[in-house]
């Protein structure tokens, strides 16, 4: 039995429009879908230039020189990428920051800072045209901390005898630094501050001329870089007799810290944290961040920077502004408790 032919049931206009509809709002998910998977990708570009910068604020050849060309071939290999360091000496390190500050903010510009040194400099003279605002932290790569050496022909083997003599002769000696207002000078103040000595301070520019002052017995003793005492001290020139940080040298395992011996306000980390211009993706930051710990991680690394007389630091990026904070405040009250005349810049 054939079944009538039935006509087909019109659709209300209303129906239309839904379906229509229906039809928009899943086009637009399946547009939002693919540009969710489009941001991760436009991430993972990075780093795709030629290379990257480093920027430094010293001359080729130094410890932080050799830190940095350690770090750029380290972490170019962790980002398969070429890392070029920028040596911008002068003006107690603004040139170097202002290099690197000004750059455009896209993760290819990279700065190596000194803490210390630009903490101190700005507690000494003020605010200057550019400053550690000017960047962003990636983290801490290595403490440099400074040591206490004396002359070996002195005969003073620990810090004790070294107050002992110098109390005992208030007038009779000197010590040498690395330049009025330099952290080497400040070091030598606090410690004449905390044991209750007097010496006077004589600057010279750097480590290469005081050392030798030291050897000669011109200068009584000398907070210096590793880096440049530890050949001398080998060598039997020099004793070394504190560090002035938070723990011991891996270098110098037998050789005590400050607080160990009681004596406060030597704990300076000297630390030299990785930077960038401020505004950097924070994406491109946690890149490297990734990269830079890797880099820390490798024995390689660790064993190459020991050298110059750096130590692997742990102060990761969240914590470097309060570190920074820190530093700032602690060198402002020492610089005006010791009568710390500003520098000529």
């Amino acid at each position: 039995m054939k079944h009538p032919h039935l006509p087909a049931t019109p659709t209300p206009r209303g129906q239309d429009k839904s379906a229509l509809r229906r039809r928009l709002l899943a086009s637009a998910a399946l547009v939002a879908g693919l540009a969710a998977f489009a941001g991760p990708a436009c991430a993972a570009d990075y780093p795709a230039q030629s290379s990257i910068q480093l920027v430094i604020s010293f001359p080729p050849g130094g410890a932080t020189d050799v830190l940095a060309r350690e770090l750029a071939v380290k972490m170019g290999a962790a980002l398969d990428q070429s890392i070029v360091v920028v040596n911008r000496p002068g003006a107690a390190g603004l040139i170097g920051m202002q290099t690197a500050s000004r750059a455009t903010p896209d993760g290819y510009t990279l700065y190596i800072s000194s803490v210390g040194s630009s903490t101190i400099n700005e507690a000494i003279n003020g605010k200057q045209r550019v400053s550690l605002d000017d960047l962003d932290a990636v983290g801490g790569i290595a403490a440099a901390p400074h040591i206490l050496v004396v002359p070996s022909e002195s005969g003073i083997k620990d810090v004790k005898t070294l107050v002992e003599r110098l109390k005992a002769k208030p007038d009779g000696y000197n010590y040498a630094s690395m330049g009025a207002g330099t952290l080497s000078n400040l070091e030598g103040e606090i410690f004449k501050e905390q044991t209750g000595i007097k010496a006077l301070q004589i600057p010279y520019k750097g480590s290469s001329q005081a050392l030798p002052e030291v050897i000669t017995g011109s200068s009584i003793f000398f907070f210096d870089s590793p880096s440049s005492s530890l050949p001398q001290q080998k060598a039997g020139r020099i004793n070394v007799l504190a560090v002035a940080a938070a723990k011991r040298l891996s270098s110098l395992p037998d050789v005590p810290t400050f607080k160990e011996l009681g004596i406060n306000g030597l704990e300076s980390e000297n630390l030299f944290a990785l930077m960038v211009p401020k505004g950097t993706p924070p994406d491109r930051v946690a890149i490297l961040d990734k990269a830079l710990r890797k880099v820390q991680a490798d024995p390689a690394f660790r064993k190459a920077i020991e050298v110059p007389g750096f130590e692997v630091s742990d102060i990761s990026g969240a914590d470097t502004p309060r570190f920074i904070h820190d530093q700032r405040v602690f060198w402002k009250q020492k610089v005006e408790s010791l009568h710390i005349a500003p520098s000529a810049q």
